[in-house]
């Protein structure tokens, strides 16, 4: 089961970024709630404060976790709480990405450190947490490889290959690297490490 996660900025058609199964789990945050609704997808819990949210009439009919305004936690880190609570095989955050509330995404990606299988998506790219072991890759597009905060990383199949090179947290030497095999393969020989996958022409 997975737990799909919405969150602002939106992407404009969700059914575009991924498909829907019957038995996934969909949580708005806050002011997300009303996207969905537009995109007809079905809310299974809506989480936040809803200060951004101008017609609450829509909530009445769902399953409500109501914030208050200041609190210790952001919208969507409650959201993910509450995902944790329902032991999916996999988290996927549609959206958090950009907009006008940069300082939410860089939290956003804080929070790979606490939920492992975490996933974040947009319309042009996707988060993800690579721990140590082998992940093979078939993205056609930029994928950036950076520390989570340490990592030694061997790169296999890509335009700039590595070997048992130390990445560490302010290193950017592993950005915009690009697949030029079928599959190409990041093994995380120690420490963990988190990957950008950007598509070039969207």
């Amino acid at each position: 089961m997975r737990v799909l996660i919405v969150a602002h900025p939106v992407p404009k058609d969700i059914k575009k970024i991924i498909t829907l199964k019957d038995d996934d789990y969909v949580i708005a945050v806050d002011q997300a709630v009303l996207d969905l609704y537009k995109q007809r997808i079905k809310i299974d819990l809506a989480v936040g404060d809803f200060d951004s949210l101008k017609n609450e009439g829509i909530l009445t009919q769902l399953h409500v976790i109501r914030l208050k305004p200041e609190k210790d936690v952001t919208d969507t880190y409650q959201a993910l709480v509450e995902a944790r609570k329902l032991n999916p095989e996999e988290i996927l955050m549609i959206g958090g990405i950009g907009g006008d509330r940069i300082e939410h995404f860089v939290v956003h990606l804080m929070h790979f450190n606490e939920f492992k299988n975490l996933k974040i998506l947009n319309d042009n790219s996707e988060i993800f947490m690579i721990e140590e072991g082998i992940k093979e890759i078939s993205f056609d597009g930029y994928i950036s490889v950076f520390a989570y905060p340490e990592a030694t990383i061997k790169l296999e199949g890509f335009k700039y290959p590595l070997e048992s090179y130390q990445l560490t947290q302010f290193d950017p030497l592993g950005i915009s690297n690009e697949r030029v095999k079928e599959k190409a393969q990041i093994h995380v020989l120690k420490g963990r490490v988190l990957v950008i996958c950007s598509h070039r022409d969207r």
